[in-house]
């Protein structure tokens, strides 16, 4: 089941408690699971010292949820 993006992001803040929400937010916000999306994603976590359970909480969110098709819908 795909939850909305928001829905999977209470979901894995819940399962992962130490993730930042802001960077759970902003890094799932419109994304496409592709290589460029985890390359990126790899460096932001060196840049800003992501712990593991934020890591965690984006890939939960990128595998559960429809963030890419909320935000290209015409709805």
């Amino acid at each position: 089941m795909k939850y909305t993006r928001e829905e999977a992001i209470e979901i894995a803040l819940k399962a992962f408690p130490k993730a930042r929400r802001i960077a759970v937010e902003n890094a799932t916000m419109g994304q496409e699971d592709s290589i460029i999306f985890r390359m990126n994603l790899a460096q932001d976590r060196a840049c800003y010292n992501w712990n593991a359970h934020t890591m965690s909480a984006i890939d939960y969110v990128m595998h559960n949820s429809r963030a890419r098709e909320e935000v290209t819908s015409c709805s």
